[in-house]
């Protein structure tokens, strides 16, 4: 995804086993909507997994966190 990608954002979701929009912000990665628009592509591409937990989304790293559920 060229249009997207960068060192930061490919960070970030690979430290966390899942991030948020607000996540992206504090990161000082991209604005609200931008960050949304990245996290929901990732999602489009079966990078991440978007969940719907109350009034947020989380987008999930599924290999990463069976990667971290194997090691625990």
């Amino acid at each position: 995804m060229p249009k997207i990608y960068s060192r930061e954002p490919a960070e970030l979701i690979f430290v966390n086993p899942y991030c948020r929009i607000s996540d992206v912000v504090e990161a000082d990665i991209a604005k609200r909507q931008t960050a949304a628009i990245y996290l929901k592509a990732l999602a489009s591409e079966d990078v991440l997994k978007e969940i719907k937990v109350g009034r947020e989304n989380l987008y999930i790293n599924p290999p990463l966190l069976a990667l971290l559920s194997e090691r625990a």
